[in-house]
């Protein structure tokens, strides 16, 4: 009979294996190689760290975009994978074969199954921790820098955003892509804001004040204003502390930046507030700047004090200013008046004896002189008939003058007599004709331009010289006589 053929023997119940895929996995998370460990791959660990490493120092430094922190997701969920799969994670190898009951072909396990290892679980939870509860913290401050910064936006406060800008760092940039980026562009506007700050802050310093940094400083201003209505607040801040920074310490200063801001300020959204303040600021700034440069700009010093009449006549620092302008006038007019005595005084010093001083060609007023009643008169030229007239006539005094006498040489005037001389022939003798002319001294006007003649003897028993034309010779009534009428009218 036929020998029945051997049952085969059962195949063996496969070997427990000594690795957790789970634990595997938690330690890759880790992304220390940890798994790796766990499977005795040192190389492989050693590899893959370095590799993270790698990955991980180049987007912290310059690769911080989507497409990279993608990459590194990407490796992350690799390493997991791969230890799970190394270590048993999904069988490998599985046969098929047919079922004893003829139900069709059954699976049949390629290889041990692995094993369950709740230390080993432990262990690598532990190591990968630390990771996964760092990661959660920087999304979560990532959560908080992102509303600081939204909160910052919304009330225009650019150091709120900075400062949580500031605290952004290359690990928040490995579980966020760009925090705070609706942030960025803010700061960006802050900055310009500063130096603009700036400028306006010089244009307004006594020292360097300079109306060009104010007009640069306020359009970039308006410029800031068209590029988003969230920067209105910040440039709004910016125009207040520029505005609350007046008046400076140099009241000139002030004047001249108030008369920008009422004239050429281009920033038409703060012209209101700008009109405000140079309606209060200005008068008291224009009475300081004057009182400030009265000293050593007395004609500049009334110009600042009439710009405040003109400007605000009902103000109440008008009546000061009406005061100092009237002060400086009567400075003035005394100064012109004692240049005026001084220039005429100079005038009226002959340059030799019996010569005409300057007075008698290019008169002036000596406002000064005295008016009305019988006055004394100050004579040149002709010192010989000048001499003969009475002292309460004459004065050297300019202040005890009321007219100026210029006399010139004598000429002959109308023939008198005519007698004959022995070796001479006949003689005529004629009045003494002097050119004067009379100028009242306190206006400098011409009074008279006339010839006066003077009378006197004449046909004398001896006569010197030769000639047929003499002098008569006057006595000193003669001369008081013909001078009378040009002294005491």
């Amino acid at each position: 009979m036929p020998q029945a053929k051997p049952t085969p023997a059962p195949a063996p119940a496969p070997a427990e294996r000594s690795h957790d895929p789970v634990a595997v996995a938690l330690a890759n998370a880790a992304l220390l190689g940890g798994g790796y460990l766990m499977l005795g791959r040192r190389n492989l660990a050693v590899v893959t760290t370095l590799v993270t490493a790698e990955l991980l120092i180049i987007f912290a430094s310059s690769a911080q975009v989507l497409w990279f922190a993608l990459v590194l997701l990407g490796w992350w969920l690799a390493l997991v994978a791969h230890g799970w799969y190394l270590a048993g994670g999904w069988p490998r190898g599985r046969r098929h074969e047919a079922s004893p009951d003829g139900s069709g072909p059954q699976p049949r396990p390629g290889g041990p199954r692995p094993r369950r290892s709740w230390r080993l679980r432990s262990v690598a939870f532990g190591a990968a921790l630390p990771v996964l509860l760092t990661a959660v913290f920087l999304r979560l401050d990532v959560e908080r820098i992102d509303n600081d910064v939204d909160k910052g936006r919304q009330a225009s406060d650019c150091g709120r955003v900075e400062a949580a800008l500031d605290r952004v760092s290359p690990a928040h940039r490995m579980v966020a892509i760009s925090p705070g980026s609706d942030g960025e562009d803010m700061v960006t506007a802050c900055a310009t804001l500063h130096l603009t700050a700036a400028k306006l802050t010089t244009g307004r310093t006594p020292g360097s004040s300079s109306v060009e940094m104010l007009e640069a400083g306020f359009e970039e201003l308006v410029s800031i204003r068209a590029q988003s209505p969230d920067y209105q607040g910040m440039v709004q801040t910016t125009v207040d502390q520029f505005f609350d920074g007046l008046p400076t310490r140099d009241p000139c200063v002030t004047v001249r930046v108030l008369d920008w801001l009422a004239t050429d300020l281009p920033d038409k959204q703060s012209a209101g507030r700008a009109a405000d303040v140079v309606r209060r600021l200005a008068p008291e700034a224009l009475l300081d700047c004057g009182d400030d440069t009265v000293a050593q700009d007395r004609a500049g010093a009334r110009t600042t004090y009439q710009t405040l009449i003109d400007r605000y006549p009902n103000h109440q620092l008008a009546g000061q200013a009406r005061e100092k302008v009237a002060q400086i006038d009567q400075a003035i007019a005394l100064e012109n008046l004692q240049r005026n005595l001084d220039q005429v005084r100079a005038s009226l010093v002959p340059q030799s004896s019996g010569s005409l001083p300057a007075y008698c060609s290019s008169p002036a007023p000596y406002l000064t002189a005295r008016t009305g009643g019988p006055g004394r008169a100050m004579l040149f030229g002709a010192s010989d008939y000048v001499d003969k007239l009475p002292g309460e006539w004459r004065t050297t005094d300019v202040n005890d003058a009321t007219r100026v006498i210029c006399a010139g040489d004598a000429e002959y005037g109308a023939a008198v007599r005519t007698c004959p001389y022995e070796n001479v022939g006949n003689v005529t003798f004629h009045r003494e004709a002097v050119p004067v002319r009379v100028y009242d001294l306190r206006t400098g006007q011409l009074i008279s331009d006339t010839r006066v003649e003077i009378s006197g003897s004449s046909c004398p028993y001896f006569i010197y010289g030769y000639g047929t034309k003499k002098f008569v010779t006057p006595s000193d009534g003669d001369v008081q006589a013909a001078f009378r009428p040009l002294i005491s009218p």
